[in-house]
This record gives structure tokens, C-alpha cells and sequence, in this order.
């Protein structure tokens, strides 16, 4: 069964989605990269609970400042990693409720799209900041065109 989580490591939180807690190695999701986690023999327990604050995740509780985007890599001529959001289904961007330069969160709204005369609020799927976006008010687009770009 999947849990969706909210881990506070050093005072930044992170929504995670763990398949199995038990697992060893643990799998799951962090901002949509898959990321396998092993804990080993833990000697003393306590030194990790006193670092890592673990609580189930309600959406209703979250903040967006509860979160923090990944900060894009720094490095001389290293760009972060970018990621593409893409559109579900054809249809006509009614509206876009960021703008390059602003961070987004999981669940955080990106635009609305009428499909067969219904609209669609697409939200975010992972946290980032947005590189560019692709697309304008009133365009229409294809199943698979890039809305916009995430760093």
C-alpha cells in the first residue's frame, strides 16, 4: 500500500509517496524521482528520530511554505535537472496560474484546460521552479505538448 508522507529533515519538508516502510531498501517518490532508501542496522535509533520528523500526509495541513523546492543546481555549467509538464488530452488553455520564476509545489494549480467543453485545473505533479512556459491563454494544444518547464 502507498502512504503519502511528510518528512521535515533539518527543518525542510518534503511531501514523499513510500510503497512499503518495512521494505529494505525502501522505495518511493521524492518530487517525482524515484529514490530507493536503505536504512541498514540502525544501532541507535533515537539519533535518527531526533533529526527526522515523520507525519502522514494531509493535504488539507500543507502549506505551500511548508515546502520548499529543490534549489537548482549551482555548479559552473551544470544545469539542474528539468523537467516537462505536459498536457493530459487535446484541448484550449482557458488560463495559467504561474509564471517563469515563480515555485510550485505538488497539488499547487498550473492552468485550466477545457476538453470537450469541460475544464480541467492541472496541477502540479512534483515541486520545482518554473523555467518557462510554453504556452498562452486561449492556444490550443495536443495530448502531450509541453505546457511548461520546471527546474
Amino acid at each position: 500500500m502507498t502512504r503519502k508522507i511528510k518528512i521535515t529533515l533539518d527543518g525542510r519538508s518534503y511531501l514523499v509517496e513510500v510503497k512499503d516502510i518495512n521494505a529494505d531498501p525502501i522505495e518511493m517518490t521524492v518530487d517525482g524521482e524515484s529514490v530507493s532508501v536503505t536504512l541498514g542496522d540502525v544501532k541507535e535509533p533515537s539519533a535518527i528520530e531526533s533529526k527526522i520528523e515523520i507525519n502522514e500526509f494531509k493535504p488539507d495541513e500543507v502549506k505551500t511554505d511548508d515546502v520548499k523546492a529543490p534549489e537548482p543546481r549551482k555548479e559552473a555549467g551544470v544545469p539542474g535537472p528539468i523537467k516537462d509538464f505536459t498536457a493530459p488530452m487535446p484541448g484550449m488553455i482557458i488560463s495559467i496560474a504561474v509564471k517563469a520564476g515563480d515555485q510550485v509545489v505538488p497539488g499547487d494549480e498550473i492552468c485550466v484546460l477545457e476538453a470537450m467543453k469541460m475544464q480541467q485545473t492541472l496541477r502540479a505533479e512534483w515541486a520545482g521552479i518554473v523555467e518557462e512556459i510554453h504556452v498562452e491563454t486561449g492556444q490550443q494544444i495536443q495530448g502531450g505538448d509541453k505546457i511548461l518547464s520546471l527546474a
